[in-house]
């Protein structure tokens, strides 16, 4: 038999939700024998611990015994995942549809200010190569022209960008609202069927995983 305790968990830096799971389910303590129920880590991020408290070489056969639990999880949840993904496709594919001619003229009115800012500091490098000394006052006075003009002129472009996006991102939300309200009436009943056992299952076995190896540690 071992103990983990709540004072050993806040030494080792748990998540407050941890914290108070622990103390809410087991209290100051609780001990670990091989009659222990793995249901009861439910809830629990047992490879943190594993992580925390098993030895390296323990916590490698460890990674190595549960990974056919987290195969068996993903291949659980996949037609849930992919019900997803299908129903939210289309507000995707809108979305990216109507901010692509917003980066487009953003692009084109960026390159525009890029070649003009490039175009009006050139002098100043070339005065600036040929006497520094000289040329610090009308390199800083260029700079500061050429940044005003840079701003100027993709300030409108920018103000575009933002309100067309604005418009996208609405336009997103909303279908997406719609989309995630189907797909939680059509497809959250059999997704939370899907997930739930499974996710129960695969911290009962990675908590098995982990007790034994804790039991035998030295």
């Amino acid at each position: 038999m071992k103990t983990i305790t709540y004072d050993q968990l806040v030494k080792l830096e748990a998540c407050d939700s941890q914290l108070e799971l622990f103390k809410e389910r087991f209290g100051d303590k609780v001990e670990i024998t091989e009659q222990f129920d793995p249901s009861l880590a439910v809830g629990f991020d047992i490879n943190w611990i594993a992580r925390r408290v098993l030895t390296r070489s323990n916590y490698k056969a460890y990674n190595e015994a549960i990974a056919p639990a987290w195969k068996a999880y993903n291949e659980a949840i996949a037609p849930a995942d992919k019900a997803y993904r299908e129903a939210t496709a289309p507000a995707w594919k809108a979305y990216n549809e109507a901010i692509s001619p917003a980066w487009k003229a953003y692009d084109e009115a960026k390159a525009l200010a890029d070649k003009a800012y490039r175009e009006a500091i050139a002098p100043a490098w070339k005065a600036y190569d040929e006497a520094k000394a000289l040329a610090d006052k009308a390199y800083r006075e260029a700079i500061a022209l050429a940044d005003k003009a840079y701003r100027e002129a993709t300030t409108p472009a920018c103000k575009a960008y933002r309100e067309a996006t604005a418009l996208a991102d609405k336009a997103y939300r909303e279908a997406t609202a719609l989309a995630d309200k189907a797909y939680r009436e059509a497809t959250r009943k059999a997704y939370d069927e899907a997930i739930t056992p499974a996710w129960e299952a695969y911290n009962e076995a990675i908590a098995l995983t982990f007790i034994n190896l804790f039991l035998n540690q030295e």
